[in-house]
């Protein structure tokens, strides 16, 4: 990873908030367009834990996406959207 990477992912966490697995459970419930952010392989995340609101990134997909953010999910292109990272 990019130290420019790694500095944009501290400033980015300095403005965010932690919640536990049961208050984020209760926010995906509550609203279903959230997006959780999954840095686990899909085939290591049991199906019952998979829903249509989570992306699967790897944390060295996201560096590669500082550099061409056209590689992210659209979805993480609104500024606006709520998002919950593992």
């Amino acid at each position: 990873m990019t130290d420019d990477f790694r500095q944009r992912v501290e400033a980015a966490k300095a403005k965010t908030r932690s919640v536990n697995v049961t208050d984020s459970k209760k926010q995906l419930d509550e609203k279903p367009e959230i997006l959780l952010i999954e840095t686990r392989l899909r085939e290591n995340v049991p199906l019952s834990e998979q829903a249509e609101n989570v992306i699967f990134i790897s944390v060295e997909d996201l560096d590669a996406a500082a550099e061409d953010p056209s590689k992210l999910d659209p979805r993480l292109s609104n500024p606006n959207a709520q998002i919950i990272t593992t």
